[in-house]
């Protein structure tokens, strides 16, 4: 047996991709090199300004329930532990995958959902949209009763390749969203390369940056299969 790391995370740069609540992100060159007299030791630095929702990230329960916790203050066992992740690529835009379908993904899986799990959702959107306008628009969603389905099976946190687990360029009222902030269940967004995992079980690690009173933080996503 071989442990390999696979990178689920999108780039952060000037061309990511944000929802329209969002800026651009900016990253600015600091110091050169060329800025060294000669003979003299030189560096590199930059200065980023990014919202904390772009590219991929985690949400902190305050992000979405006004009594929720800021990202410093969750436990950091929330954000690694045993993970699956099942295909929802056969669904398209404007679908909201329902409880059922999430559960028949789970079985096509040949998985099965333990408590403590996370579930990630597999849908290739990255890959397939990126630099697109079906980037923003042109994904399936994660339904509130999904939400629901996995707290009851004492799921911890899951995670999308999209910009929203809701279908936010077709309502504003954030459900799903609504019902995380319900069931004290938050989730990742802006995953990718899940196709390199689905179907599996595998260790997965994406933990938040310390920031002090945010609601949410990039992470570098990563899963550790065994082959």
């Amino acid at each position: 047996m071989t442990r390999r790391v696979i990178d689920l995370s999108q780039p952060l740069s000037r061309e990511s991709q944000l929802h329209p609540f969002f800026p651009p992100t900016q990253i600015l060159r600091h110091i050169l090199h060329t800025d060294a007299e000669p003979g003299r030791p030189s560096f590199s630095a930059e200065i980023i300004i990014t919202s904390n929702h772009a590219a991929t990230h985690v949400d902190a329960f305050g992000h979405y329930d006004p009594d929720g916790v800021a990202i410093a203050e969750m436990p950091l066992d929330t954000f690694c532990g045993e993970a699956v992740c099942v295909d929802l690529r056969a669904y398209g835009k404007g679908h909201d995958v329902t409880a059922d379908e999430v559960e028949q993904a789970v079985v096509e899986s040949g998985q099965q959902i333990e408590p403590g799990d996370i579930l990630l959702f597999c849908s290739d959107h990255y890959n397939q949209t990126a630099g697109t306008p079906d980037f923003l628009d042109g994904f399936c969603g994660i339904s509130a009763d999904a939400v629901h389905w996995m707290a009851d099976r004492g799921v911890k946190i899951f995670g999308v390749e999209t910009i929203s687990p809701d279908l936010v360029y077709l309502t504003d009222e954030y459900p799903t969203h609504r019902a995380c902030a319900e069931r004290g269940l938050t989730h990742y967004e802006n995953l990718n390369n899940l196709r390199e995992v689905v179907g599996r079980r595998f260790e997965f690690y994406g933990f938040p940056l310390r920031l002090e009173t945010a609601y949410g933080s990039p992470v570098r996503a990563v899963a550790i299969v065994e082959d």
